[in-house]
């Protein structure tokens, strides 16, 4: 055997280690599920089980997953999430903080929300009625998993925040980027501890426009076009 291939031999392992991950962010509607058919909870599951994820990365607190307890919002994660965990041996990372940084990024956010209504009822409604009317807008727009993925989708919730993040301040800038910043820290630590490993992060759809364009580039990261392995039509079964 030559020099040059027992070489090769010895390095391989390493380069393989540094096989970057390839990350997928999935989007998310929490109850809303019920409301958009080609995006139910039984075709979030299969795409989730399709994408075939060694590792998980989900919109929930540490605690949450130990005690897979009920969720009024994020209705999901008892009905789709849960279950999946329980039949597959994914690698699970929690995306949300536990106390105190939950409440420390949380509260502040509230607050600066809060006094805008007070201070500014007017803009406020106006923003309501805005934020209301995009939503149904979108939920007709989103007649396939890959329309909810896509980069209308994304498009249009980056508008919202930016009107958002500009109409309330900077509580609300601050708090958007902090509690954001805090599930891409965990998508990394996960990229890192998982090199080579398809990550699916599953997080809400008002997330997915900042999370794809902060992964985009990351080093140890391939970031997934997620809409292109999603069925376009409602009549389509699986991803791609």
């Amino acid at each position: 055997m030559s020099v040059l291939l027992v070489l090769a031999g010895l390095c391989a392992p390493a380069y393989a280690a540094k096989a970057p991950a390839r990350v997928v962010v999935l989007a998310t509607l929490h109850a809303m599920h019920a409301e958009v058919p080609a995006y139910g909870f039984d075709r979030l599951g299969s795409i989730i089980e399709t994408l075939e994820p060694d590792v998980l990365c989900l919109e929930v607190q540490p605690r949450d997953l130990e005690v897979h307890g009920p969720e009024r919002v994020k209705q999901e994660y008892p009905r789709v999430i849960y279950p999946l965990l329980a039949r597959h041996r994914y690698a699970v990372y929690a995306l949300e903080p536990a106390e105190p940084e939950f409440s420390a990024i949380v509260k502040p956010y509230a607050s600066a929300s809060q006094a805008f209504g007070q201070q500014h009822p007017r803009q406020a409604q106006a923003f309501a009625a805005y934020g209301e009317a995009a939503l149904k807008a979108l939920v007709a727009y989103w007649t396939s998993p890959r329309r909810v993925n896509d980069a209308t989708t994304d498009a249009v919730l980056d508008a919202k925040h930016q009107l958002q993040q500009d109409m309330v301040g900077p509580g609300e800038r601050a708090g958007w980027q902090a509690w954001n910043g805090h599930f891409l820290q965990v998508i990394q630590r996960a990229a890192r501890e998982h090199p080579g490993a398809r990550i699916v992060v599953a997080v809400g759809v008002e997330h997915t426009y900042w999370l794809r364009r902060h992964l985009r580039g990351l080093p140890g990261i391939t970031l997934e076009d997620t809409a292109s392995l999603l069925p376009d039509t409602d009549t389509d079964t699986e991803p791609r």
